[in-house]
């Protein structure tokens, strides 16, 4: 992997890129910015405005001027962070790099190596920012990653945390989603080790507003549906028995892109959807985390115009009722309007059951 130390040469590159995961441009809505205690995931991908976090009270913030404000600590535009010290604000944060250490370790206060935001040294018209060792660049993969390393910071308040990146990507694999954690400098990360005691329908939220779908019957046995997705805040989740919308006993849940199933999937490439009338015999997947595995390669991402299309695949869902049906994407927007994302089209209709 190799890291490049100049962001212009990035930007080149990402431009010059075609894979799924490049960097698709700026996105003018930060909205999407959520942020908790000690962790965030920060709509960064404005290639022109900053999105200002403060450490203290887990709040993204808007300061009038913040090259004079100390209610920020860190802003983030793209895979550009800068911190409120030196050349970027009058807050007087310093940072410590700290490579190849895990952030679970207990650290002391640093007594050396504090470093700032600098003015511009190597007149590539950026500053020369103390966060800037944060990613690395993959140039066969086109991919920002985030370095192994953490930073102990001295925030505007004089605070000791540190502080690690964790992603750059959200799940769709838009870039500029920048993701991060912070805590005291003996705060430690305790691993998911997926014993809890929820049942697996318990990870999604089905909405309790049953007008989120509509479907049309467009004869021979086959249904279209359509969902409204685009919030993170829930899911619509749809049984195939009934061909309704439910809030539980759900096949499969809808959420932006993301389709979590609590059935058997088969993925059927390039097969004709009207000519199936039998499910295979193997070949299904399951999703048993629930977080849409099972029809991940449902669509394509389109790096230049930023839009998501279906790919040509026929899905196979046996559900736990027994049935069998046949389903493939059709669309992602209504009636072709690519300013409105999440709202996915599938068609489905039941088949027999694998021959005996």
């Amino acid at each position: 992997m190799t890291r490049l130390a100049s962001p212009l040469a990035l930007a080149l590159l990402l431009a010059a890129g075609c894979a799924k995961n490049i960097d698709p441009g700026e996105t003018d809505d930060s909205s999407s910015s959520t942020v908790g205690a000690g962790e965030a995931t920060i709509d960064a991908t404005s290639q022109t405005d900053w999105v200002f976090l403060d450490f203290g009270s887990s709040q993204v913030v808007n300061p009038s001027d913040p090259a004079d404000s100390t209610e920020w600590d860190l802003g983030l535009r793209r895979y550009v962070a800068q911190i409120n010290g030196g050349a970027s604000g009058t807050g007087g944060m310093e940072v410590v790099p700290m490579p190849a250490v895990d952030y679970n370790t207990s650290l002391d206060e640093p007594t050396e190596g504090w470093i700032t935001d600098e003015p511009d040294a190597d007149a590539d018209g950026d500053l020369e920012y103390a966060l800037d060792s944060w990613w690395e660049y993959d140039t066969d993969t086109h991919q920002v990653t985030p370095a192994e390393i953490i930073y102990v910071v001295r925030t505007v308040e004089r605070d000791l945390i540190k502080l690690e990146f964790t992603a750059y990507y959200d799940a769709a694999g838009t870039p500029g989603y920048v993701q991060l954690h912070w805590g005291a400098l003996s705060d430690e990360v305790v691993d998911d080790t997926g014993d809890t005691d929820t049942t697996p329908d318990d990870t999604v939220n089905c909405t309790e507003d049953t007008e989120r779908l509509t479907s049309e019957d467009q004869g021979d046995g086959v249904t279209s549906t359509q969902a409204s997705t685009n919030t993170l805040d829930d899911y619509v989740c749809f049984d195939f028995e009934t061909g309704e919308q439910v809030t539980e006993g759900w096949d499969m849940a809808l959420q932006k892109w993301t389709f979590p199933t609590t059935a058997e999937v088969a993925l059927l490439e390039g097969e004709d959807f009207d000519a199936l009338t039998q499910a295979p015999a193997d070949g299904y997947l399951t999703d048993p985390d629930h977080n849409g595995e099972a029809f991940e390669d449902w669509y394509d991402y389109d790096a230049t115009e930023h839009t998501m299309e279906p790919e040509d695949i026929v899905y196979v869902v046996h559900t736990t009722d027994g049935g069998y049906y046949k389903l493939q994407f059709t669309g992602y927007y209504p009636d072709g309007d690519t300013d409105q994302p999440g709202y996915p089209t599938f068609r489905w209709a039941a088949v027999d059951a694998p021959a005996e």
